[in-house]
């Protein structure tokens, strides 16, 4: 065996079923399972791709350092352009994240139950991965929590914010006061779902050296295909990852897309208040059910336990067969009982309901 031992004993990030992309015809798929939008991105998008094939160099590698780029994003998020950088994903950000600041047996925290890309690539890299482990509730002590990094004593603190896959949200004051009583771990705040919350750290990074934001353009900007992120940190973390990355990994058409849509940010925003308005009605929808626990969520979508584990399991394949995709969260011993679900549009969900409540006759 040529590979390492970290890799050869490497739990991998476990991915949601394939069976959406296996349909020639994908105009009544639901795909509620990856949390992308349910919509396509701005007409600006395909005008500018379309120019693109005209008037671009496309025998060029793409634009290594795309000043349009960096500037739309410093002034979405309030900040310096030199406090952003894209990434070609932010999956790709939390790789350079690891090789940049984690070492062979640092200790790395990661607030859970969440998104395991990142456990899975610091692990890879032979980081020691402690899992802190919220309760049944999925809302963490930060008291308790202050207390015990004391005596854990990371090199990085992993949270997702607000959560992936339960909706928990923590408040900005809670996560300043680990910061300042923190200073020697680097808090990695993963903000996938801002759009959706409105709740944000970026504000903090001039002053906190150790807070590094990802982000996506996967989420609420419809961009999931052309694999798009950044990140938010102050100048001279954003300096060390420009050691490590890789200029020519992110295509000229993410370029372009990225652009169009922080051009066209009026077309996000409507997506995210409709979808906000929609949650509302689709979580009340899902109470009615009484073989149904839909936990609160501040994103774009609702964690929800199935009591029965037998119900569950028939609850999934009804849906598919339904050409409906949503995520089944079994693989996780506390959550074994959870799906989550997208929320989309407001006629997306109708449909959801619609064919829950036809599950729910045949029961």
């Amino acid at each position: 065996m040529f590979t390492t031992n970290e890799i050869k004993n490497l739990k991998p990030y476990k991915v949601s079923s394939h069976k959406a992309w296996e349909f020639k015809d994908k105009s009544d798929v639901l795909k509620l399972d990856w949390n992308e939008a349910t919509i396509p991105p701005s007409p600006l998008v395909k005008q500018r791709l379309e120019e693109a094939f005209i008037d671009e160099q496309l025998n060029w590698y793409p634009d290594t350092n795309n000043r349009k780029l960096i500037k739309l994003l410093a002034e979405y998020n309030n900040v310096g352009e030199e406090n952003v950088q894209y990434f070609a994903s932010s999956d790709s950000l939390h790789e350079y994240i690891v090789r940049c600041f984690i070492s062979t047996t640092d200790r790395v925290l990661v607030l859970g139950p969440t998104y395991d890309n990142f456990r899975a690539v610091a692990e890879s890299n032979g980081a020691k991965i402690q899992n802190y482990q919220m309760d049944s509730s999925f809302v963490p002590n930060i008291d308790q929590l202050d207390k015990d990094l004391n005596l854990i004593q990371p090199k990085v603190f992993y949270i997702v914010n607000p959560n992936n896959p339960t909706g928990g949200l923590i408040k900005e004051s809670d996560i300043t006061k680990l910061l300042d009583n923190h200073k020697e771990t680097l808090f990695i705040v993963d903000e996938a779902y801002f759009e959706f919350s409105g709740t944000t750290m970026s504000h903090k990074v001039k002053n906190y050296d150790n807070l590094i934001i990802t982000r996506t353009f996967s989420k609420a900007f419809a961009l999931a295909s052309f694999r798009l992120g950044y990140a938010i940190a102050n100048e001279e973390n954003i300096q060390l990852l420009n050691k490590l990355r890789n200029p020519k990994n992110v295509s000229l058409f993410a370029q372009i897309a990225g652009i169009a849509v922080l051009e066209d940010i009026n077309y996000t925003k409507d997506y995210v208040k409709e979808v906000n308005e929609t949650k509302v009605d689709f979580y009340n929808s899902l109470k009615e059910f009484n073989w149904l626990e839909p936990t609160n969520s501040n994103a774009n979508f609702i964690f929800i336990k199935v009591k029965d584990l037998d119900i569950k399991q028939q609850l999934l394949d009804f849906l598919s067969d339904n050409k409906i995709f949503i995520r089944d969260y079994g693989h996780i011993n506390l959550t074994k009982h959870y799906v989550r679900i997208t929320v989309g549009k407001k006629d997306q969900m109708k449909r959801v309901i619609e064919k829950l409540k036809e599950f729910n006759n045949s029961l």
